[in-house]
């Protein structure tokens, strides 16, 4: 739930419960305004009546007034003389029957009394002869109003609950307006746009001190990543340099290498370990120096120099060199015309990876399979192995430069841990994407999608 949406609920909740205590209380003192005056007016009644005039020469009263206190007289003997009665003359009330109980009561404070009408009844003692004075007033207006009252009160209630709640909305929202700006604008500067600030709101507010922290924090970012790239690119240039610069002494050690080892001359063994060490080693050296500038090739790809390739065919090749260098292999491979606007250099450079991959890490005698197809606009090249595959865990980390998936630290089984970094370099370089995952065979599957052409 958003908080706009929070702030307006909970405002809501406030706004009904003060309706509702509000409501409480309006209705209570009607209600005790209403029977007061009830009451008053039977004191006065019960205590001003003239019974004995009232019984010698009755006061008619006019048919279309209603008469709202009924007076009776109840002897010592408990018969009850009624004296006038509540209503109008044509339909008049009946007369609340009292037990002696309730009698007795109703000498001390007002009771009600219920049947066919309900009554609110007081009596008072009258002379000594135990004759009492009653005064009764019918209820059932009173109630009615205030029955009325209580439904205007709940329609209120509700109305300023509703109205209420549309307000607390569109205050909210207004409010919130600059934590919008906020949100729209972190992610403008998630997407890329690190030249994007905080759209501030009005000085003195906590939105506007929010908007200037998040600005000074996005610059200080910002200050940082551009320093983090520009470190990047002078490493990268210093590696490119150095990579070039490391080829000819290389191609001069390796000459000097072979030109000793063909010599007939006589060595002692310690010479002939030496030699072949020193030859090793410098191929070792030789195959990083060209994968550190296939790093570099990768990462300055021209535009301009690629040109229709179909990758199946440079796959196809690169796995047909795999066939020659493990005869005995399972090797399954479909293929489908599958062009894409490429280099081919470095698509070549791609595949041979791959397949140093599955010789490096995979059992000679375990089936691989090679699928290239295109569908709906996208190029996708999946390569499947039975190999010991990578944890689930490791696979983005197989794809970042020097990592490597052994802990022996051994030439033969290790590599140089550039082989699947310098695959996604290139993967990436043609805006195509590099997914490690479970293959079906039992191994890794390595699933690449890029563009295709047209």
């Amino acid at each position: 739930m958003s908080l706009k949406a929070r702030l307006t609920l909970l405002t809501a909740a406030v706004v009904l419960l003060c309706s509702v205590g509000l409501g409480v209380v309006l209705y209570a003192a009607a209600s005790a305004m209403q029977f007061r005056a009830i009451d008053q007016s039977l004191a006065a009644a019960v205590t001003q009546a003239r019974v004995k005039g009232l019984l010698a020469n009755p006061r008619p009263i006019p048919a279309d007034v209603f008469n709202p206190i009924a007076l009776a007289v109840v002897s010592a003997d408990g018969s009850t003389t009624v004296v006038r009665q509540a209503g109008y003359v044509s339909e008049p009330l009946p007369f609340p029957v009292l037990s002696s109980s309730a009698l007795s009561s109703a000498l001390s404070s007002v009771i009600e009394v219920g049947g066919a009408v309900d009554y609110r009844v007081l009596a008072r003692a009258s002379g000594g002869q135990g004759r009492v004075i009653v005064a009764a007033t019918p209820v059932a207006s009173v109630r009615k109003d205030l029955s009325t009252l209580r439904l205007q009160i709940l329609g209120g209630v509700l109305g300023c609950t509703v109205i209420g709640s549309v307000l607390s909305w569109m205050l909210v929202r207004r409010s919130l307006l600059p934590v919008t700006d906020m949100v729209s604008a972190a992610s403008g500067i998630a997407d890329g746009d690190l030249d994007r600030r905080v759209p501030t709101a009005r000085a003195g507010t906590e939105m506007a001190a929010l908007g200037d922290a998040l600005n000074r924090m996005m610059a200080s970012v910002t200050s940082s990543l551009a320093e983090v790239r520009a470190g990047q690119e002078r490493l990268q240039q210093f590696v490119s340099d150095a990579s070039h610069e490391m080829r000819t002494p290389l191609t001069v050690i390796r000459a000097y290498c072979d030109i000793l080892q063909q010599d007939a001359g006589e060595r002692t063994p310690t010479q002939e370990r030496a030699l072949e060490r020193l030859s090793s080693q410098s191929l070792r050296l030789e195959a990083l120096v060209t994968q550190l500038l296939a790093l570099d090739r990768a990462a300055h790809l021209d535009q301009q120099a690629r040109t229709a390739l179909d990758v199946g065919e440079v796959m196809a090749e690169a796995f047909g060199d795999l066939a020659v260098l493990q005869p005995g292999r399972p090797i399954r491979i479909e293929l489908e015309p599958t062009v894409v606007m490429a280099d081919a250099e470095s698509w070549r450079q791609l595949a041979g990876n791959l397949v140093q991959n599955l010789v490096r890490y995979t059992p000679a005698g375990s089936p691989v399979a090679l699928t290239v197809r295109a569908d709906a606009g996208t190029a996708l090249v999946v390569v499947d192995d039975a190999g010991p595959g990578i944890p689930p865990e490791r696979r983005a980390e197989a794809l970042m430069r020097f990592r490597r998936m052994d802990d022996s630290r051994s030439a033969e089984t290790g590599g140089t841990g550039l082989g699947l970094s310098i695959v996604a370099d290139i993967v990436r370089a043609h805006e195509g994407t590099i997914v490690l995952a479970d293959s079906p065979l039992g191994g890794l599957s390595v699933r690449i999608e890029l563009p295709a052409a047209g």
